[in-house]
């Protein structure tokens, strides 16, 4: 996938994913996004790569499959 940009403010990355700025603010402080940490104050700012889409992208659509697969063993 082709990016506009090489960084995200979170406030973007959500539109992007289509969920709330919360999520993703969440994601990032437990790691489960990467991002870059700007600012050593009470409220840093985080810049998140474009890489973190395809990544993201990537695991929703393996997972994806694993449940389809799962669900044609069942029958």
């Amino acid at each position: 996938m082709e990016h506009k940009k090489d960084f995200y403010s979170i406030n973007e990355f959500a539109k992007i994913l289509g969920v709330h700025p919360n999520t993703i603010r969440r994601s990032v402080k437990n790691g489960r996004i990467g991002s870059l940490k700007i600012g050593n104050s009470d409220r840093p700012f985080y810049r998140i790569p474009a890489s973190e889409i395809d990544r993201i992208a990537l695991f929703n659509m393996e997972e994806m499959i694993e449940k389809i697969i799962e669900k044609r063993m069942e029958k």
